[in-house]
C-alpha cells in the first residue's frame, strides 16, 4: 500500500557518509519503522534510530533528539516539508496512498453543485488531477488552489493552513476534500465559509461537514462566552520549531495586560491536560502552538482553552461573526 522509498533512502546515506541516521513517523505509520529499518540496514550498513515521541507533522521534527544521540540526519516520514532548518540534516519521505477517487466520486455526482474546489493532504496528492480531470468531464467547474505558504503541493491543506482553500473560495460553489478524517474538511468549511463535503476513499463513504462545523462553532462559541469573564491567562507557548509563535504570545499577553487582565507565557512541548494541571488558578489559556489541539481536545481541559481568534472575539477585539480556524 506505502513506497517508502528506501532505495532512495539509501542513496542518500551512502551518497553523504552517514554513518547514524534517525527514522520519525506518525503515529499511524510506526508499525512500519522496524521493516524500514531492516531495509536501509540491509542497503547501507548504517546505524538506525527510530524516535517514538509523538509526532503530529512536519512542524514537530525530532532532529534536537537525534543530534544529541548522535544521528548524522533524519528521515521524516509522512510529510511535505515545513521547516527550512533542522539541527541536522533532515530528508521528507512523502508517504502516498494511491488509491481511485472516481468510483466514489461518480456515485455522489448529484450532491455536488457546479463549481467544485479539490484539496487534500499530501498522503492523496496523487488523487486531485484524475479527481479533476473526471468533474470536468462530467461538467463541473473545478478549481485547485495554489500552493502558498508552507504547503507544496497545490491543492494541499494543513491543520494549520488551509490557504489552498481561501484562496479559491470566492470561485467554487462547494469543496470536495479527498481523504480521511474530518479535522480537514472541517478546517477548510470554518476556513471558507462553504459547505464542504469529505470524500473518505479510505472508508468508501461521503460526508457532509455541514452538521459538524455547526455543532463546533456552537462549541467554540460557548467557550468564548465562559472567557469573558475570565481574569487570569495563560498563554501557551510551543516549544516544537514548527509550532513555536513567540512573538504572538508576546503581543497576547500585552494586549491583555492592557485590559487590567494577568497573563503568563508558559512554554512546553506536549500541551496535555496532565502538563497543564499545576496551573489550576489560571481561568483561561490560549493556545498559540497546535490549533488542532484546541478544537480536537478542549473538553479535556479544566479551563477554558481559546485559539488566539477566539480570545480576540473573548475581549472584543473581533465580532463574532469574524469567526474562523487559527492558521499559521
Amino acid at each position: 500500500m506505502y513506497n517508502f522509498k528506501t532505495d532512495r533512502i539509501a542513496e542518500i546515506i551512502k551518497k553523504n557518509g552517514y554513518r547514524t541516521v534517525g527514522l520519525q513517523m506518525p503515529e499511524g505509520l510506526k508499525d512500519y519503522a522496524t521493516g524500514i529499518a531492516d531495509e536501509v540496514l540491509e542497503k547501507t550498513g548504517c546505524q538506525i534510530i527510530i524516535s517514538s515521541d509523538p509526532c503530529y507533522g512536519a512542524c514537530d521534527l525530532a532532529d534536537v533528539g537525534l543530534s544529541i544521540f548522535g544521528a548524522d540526519a533524519l528521515f521524516h516520514f509522512g510529510h511535505a516539508p515545513v521547516l527550512e532548518a533542522a539541527d541536522i540534516p533532515t530528508y521528507y519521505i512523502e508517504v502516498h496512498i494511491d488509491t481511485d477517487p472516481i468510483p466514489l466520486l461518480e456515485k455522489n455526482l448529484s450532491m455536488l453543485e457546479k463549481r467544485v474546489g479539490l484539496v487534500t493532504t499530501v498522503q492523496h496528492i496523487g488523487s486531485l488531477e484524475k479527481a479533476k480531470r473526471f468533474l470536468e468531464k462530467n461538467g463541473f467547474d473545478v478549481h485547485i488552489g495554489k500552493a502558498r505558504g508552507r504547503t507544496k503541493h497545490d491543492g494541499q491543506v494543513l491543520g494549520c493552513s488551509f490557504s489552498a482553500a481561501r484562496t479559491i473560495a470566492e470561485n467554487v460553489d462547494n469543496f470536495v476534500y479527498i481523504g480521511s478524517g474530518d479535522f480537514h474538511p472541517l478546517g477548510v468549511a470554518l476556513s471558507t465559509g462553504k459547505r464542504t463535503y469529505a470524500f473518505d476513499i479510505l472508508q468508501n463513504e461521503v460526508r457532509d461537514i455541514e452538521p459538524l462545523k455547526d455543532r463546533i462553532i456552537k462549541k467554540r462559541f460557548a467557550e468564548i462566552g465562559r472567557a469573558k469573564d475570565a481574569r487570569t491567562f495563560g498563554i501557551i507557548v510551543g516549544k516544537k520549531k514548527g509550532q513555536m509563535r513567540k512573538g504572538l504570545a508576546i503581543r497576547i499577553k500585552e494586549s491583555l495586560e492592557k485590559r487590567g487582565k494577568k497573563a503568563y507565557l508558559i512554554y512546553l512541548d506536549e500541551i496535555t491536560p496532565e502538563n497543564l494541571i499545576s496551573f489550576r488558578k489560571l481561568d483561561a489559556l490560549v493556545n498559540t502552538a497546535c490549533p488542532r489541539v484546541t478544537i480536537d481536545d478542549a473538553k479535556r481541559y479544566k479551563q477554558v482553552l481559546l485559539t488566539p481568534v477566539e480570545l480576540e472575539i473573548a475581549i472584543g477585539e473581533r465580532g463574532w461573526e469574524e469567526y474562523k480556524m487559527d492558521e499559521f
